[in-house]
Order: C-alpha cells, then structure tokens, then sequence
C-alpha cells in the first residue's frame, strides 16, 4: 500500500475521529478503533472515505490487541503513525470509586497505551520509521481533587512516553506525548455527570478540532510533547513549582469539579 497507514483507538469518540479526518484530508488511509461497533459504522458512513476503516476493539485485552496487530499487518503491512487516544475518566473522591472504575480507569489509559505500543512497535522497527502519539493530559502534570486515579494514569503515559522516546532515539521511530486540558466532547460528560467541571472550566475547553489540527501540526514537526491550552498549561506549570505551603492557598481555584 503506497498511502501512510494511520491507526487511532478511541475512534469513536470526537478527538479520535478529528483526528481521522485531518489524516484522510492529507491522503492517508486510517484505521479508527473503538468498543462501539455501531457508531464506527455511523462514522465511517459520514465520513464518506474509503480510506477510512473500522475495527471493533477494546485496547484493554491484550490478546485482541495482538489478533488487531496481526491483522494489520496481512492487510496492509504497515503502521506509519499509531494514536494510543483511547481513554476514560470518572471524577469523584478516591474513596466513593468501586473497583471496577478503578481498574477500568487504569486498563484503558495505561494498560491499553502500553498494549497497543508493544504490538504494533515491532512492525515499525521492522520497517525503520513509524510514529507514536500518546494522548495524556495535563491533569497528569497537576492532580486534583475527585481525579486523583485519572492523574495517576496520565501521569503515568506521560512517563512512559519519555522514556520510550529515550529508547528509541536514533532508530527513526517518533514518540510524541500530547497533554491536552479539557476538551469539549461527550467525554466529559461521562467523566462527571454532574455536569459542574465542564462549567467551572468552561473559559479553558477546546474544541475537537482545534486539538486535533494542533496534534498533527505537532505531529509534523516530530515535535516530543505538546500542551495545550497554552494559558492553563502555564498555569500548570506555575503551581507545579510553588512550594506546598502557597499551593494550600492555590488548591481550592484547581478542585472545582
């Protein structure tokens, strides 16, 4: 196949499928995968591509993962860029968390980014190129309250996306971290059913598309990280080096879900 193979989990959901159509625009062939094999269909049929396809895929079981990656590789035999975007979140204190929603939070954010990087990493180590995206967030930079596991995981790509890049230096594979701030899709509304989040941050949310045009100009550039928005990514940053005493201050304006 002479076009670039683009691969993004989490392909149903907003970011995912911004994400796609900027890449069928720029003549790529995608792959969108997602647990909900009906609305990657109403996608595909919306996007009116060829180049798109679908795959019914849940990134937390391993050995699908790896029947996904086999699968890849007979049809197309490539994979130029992989979007590990799949993720969950549920905003609430530690303590009132059942265990599924725990570990459903760290299956899909950190065991299906690190599933996803070792069955399709081989592929392009085979071919001496590739690029790999990891969609953390700027929550694993600063925790809150009521997102202290969602932190947790995030905080956790973000690490693992240094060190892989470490890694791989030198061998023509690219590993981009992308920490985005909230972004105005359904996600949110899953994560916190109460709906006071997305208010308290409203003056912050991007829009799917216009995280999905910075990622692949990011992308582009094989840039190493990106965050974004740039105000509250500053902001990030500044309370990250406060020493603990003033952030006592500070907390109440960061715990408003």
């Amino acid at each position: 196949m002479d076009k670039q193979l683009v691969i993004i989990t989490g392909g149903s959901g907003a970011l995912g499928y911004a994400l796609a159509l900027r890449h069928l625009a720029a003549g790529d062939a995608v792959v969108i995968t997602g647990r909900n094999e009906i609305r990657l269909k109403e996608l595909r049929t919306q996007a009116g591509s060829a180049d798109l396809h679908i795959y019914r895929l849940d990134v937390s079981d391993y050995e699908a993962v790896k029947s996904f990656a086999a699968w890849i590789q007979i049809r197309f035999g490539r994979c130029d860029f992989l979007y590990n975007n799949a993720g969950v979140a549920v905003f609430k204190p530690f303590a009132e968390m059942t265990l599924t929603e725990l570990a459903e939070m760290f299956q899909t954010n950190v065991d299906g980014v690190l599933y996803m990087t070792r069955a399709f990493l081989p592929m392009m180590q085979r071919a001496g190129r590739g690029h790999i995206i990891n969609i953390a967030s700027l929550a694993g930079q600063v925790a809150s309250a009521k997102a202290a596991v969602y932190a947790a995981s995030k905080a956790a790509i973000i690490r693992f996306s240094e060190g892989l890049r470490q890694e791989l230096n030198g061998t023509g594979i690219h590993v981009t971290c992308v920490m985005p701030g909230p972004i105005d899709t359904p996600f949110l509304e899953k994560a916190d059913a109460g709906g006071a989040y997305r208010q308290n941050v409203q003056a912050y949310l991007l829009s799917p598309e216009h995280t999905a045009r910075a990622i692949t100009r990011a992308v582009a550039k094989k840039q190493a990280e990106l965050r974004l928005p740039w105000k509250l990514s500053l902001l990030s940053m500044l309370y990250s080096m406060l020493p603990q005493r003033i952030k006592r201050w500070v907390a109440p304006l960061i715990n408003r879900k």
